[in-house]
């Protein structure tokens, strides 16, 4: 039987948590909405604020002149964590490049640091991801919260273990354990995108939007999903791997294609390798020779610029992906799709997208919102920083 005492101090810590997430959550707010938003007694608010004031996490703001509209009396004040209350190292390992930063409790970038792709060899890999860690890490660490790595493939995220990798050599290592054993600091890892869509669930915090689906389309395709603002997948799971899902077979050949191999980035670059082949691209041929490596930067440049061999390539790969997407919407109905693509940087093919998807929804699905995100470097790596804040401080 649980005693008294300890259920106490339980119900006390779970408060304390349900008022950081509110706080955290929504700007402007004040002590009267939290006791409302989470139906507790005001002295419970007041207590629990106070504490947090003392400890100088906390802070209280004058409210804007919106906010203040038909109020009356004393001027009530909002509540908001201080940017000092907390830092975090975010570090995404991702398919072009790894990029790591330092962040703050309200979400400014201290540090950045950018590197290649990371090596297959796990070792390798380690010294590298070490290396920016060190570089990374704050000087005073009194509130340093501890550090968040996003990489590719089957994360346990509990006990910190690479399950399995799209880099063969990096399955099974304990990599949250071995970074632990350097820096002394609590780590996280996670998928890679499943950080990217956490860190995008922390950015609209303040939209009122709990539940979204994450379409996420780069080197390869998936789609996680965040249900009442946590991650759907489990533990063990990889990023909702939209990419292996069958889009076309034919079953006098049996040749079956993926999302992977017909809508991703790697997609893209195949069907301009092969019209290369063929000699039926000179333009991007003279542009490689001057360039020396294709990038999805100059194809898009050579899209803009008009070219039609180029432009053909992005909408047959945009015609899959926007199949891809509407299964997804048909299959999950989401009321909200967030887009993330670097390919989608113009309107020309986000307008694309959107024709071809809207094609294929179910006639229930059709008012689905997408939200197209501005494509950004860091992406991956604030996701990664803000799960930190999450589970280290939120959390606790």
């Amino acid at each position: 039987m649980e005693k008294k005492g300890n259920s106490l101090l339980e119900t006390r810590r779970k408060n304390r948590v349900l008022i950081k997430n509110s706080i955290f959550r929504n700007r402007n707010i004040t002590r009267t909405e939290i006791a409302e938003r989470l139906c507790l007694t005001k002295a419970t608010i007041t207590t629990s604020v106070n504490e947090l004031l003392r400890e100088g996490i906390l802070e209280e703001l004058p409210l804007s002149r919106e906010a203040l509209v038909g109020s009356y009396g004393r001027k009530p004040v909002s509540l908001a964590f201080r940017a000092e209350a907390g830092t975090a190292v975010g570090i995404e390992l991702g398919a072009y490049q790894s990029r790591g930063v330092l962040m703050d409790m309200k979400g400014r970038v201290l540090k950045e640091r950018s590197a290649g792709p990371a090596n297959p060899s796990y070792e390798h890999m380690f010294r590298e991801l070490r290396e920016m860690i060190q570089y990374l890490l704050p000087e005073e660490r009194q509130r340093f919260l501890g550090i968040g790595v996003g990489l590719p493939g089957f994360i346990d995220n509990e006990k910190g273990v690479i399950l399995r990798s799209p880099k063969a050599r990096w399955s099974g290592r304990a990599l949250a354990r071995e970074l632990y054993k350097v820096f002394r600091e609590p780590v996280h890892i996670d998928n890679h995108v499943r950080l990217r869509a956490i860190g995008q669930d922390m950015i609209m915090r303040d939209r009122g939007i709990a539940s979204f689906a994450y379409f996420f389309l780069s080197r390869d395709v998936s789609c996680p999903m965040i249900v009442q603002n946590e991650s759907l997948s489990g533990s063990s799971c990889g990023a909702g791997a939209l990419g292996k899902v069958l889009l076309s077979v034919d079953h006098e050949s049996g040749v079956c294609r993926s999302v992977d191999e017909l809508a991703s980035e790697r997609a893209l670059f195949e069907r301009c390798q092969k019209l290369l082949l063929e000699g039926r691209a000179p333009e991007l041929q003279k542009v490689l020779e001057q360039e020396g490596k294709l990038s999805i930067d100059l194809l898009l440049a050579m899209e803009e610029a008009g070219d039609e061999i180029i432009r053909g390539c992005f909408r047959e790969t945009l015609r899959y992906a926007g199949a891809a997407l509407a299964n997804v919407v048909n299959l999950l109905n989401p009321e909200l799709v967030v887009v993330d693509a670097s390919i989608l940087q113009n309107a020309m093919n986000r307008g694309i997208l959107l024709e071809e998807s809207k094609k294929y929804f179910y006639s229930l699905n059709k008012g689905v919102r997408l939200l197209f995100v501005p494509f950004h470097k860091n992406r991956g790596a604030v996701g990664a920083a803000y799960s930190v804040i999450q589970r280290n401080f939120l959390d606790r």
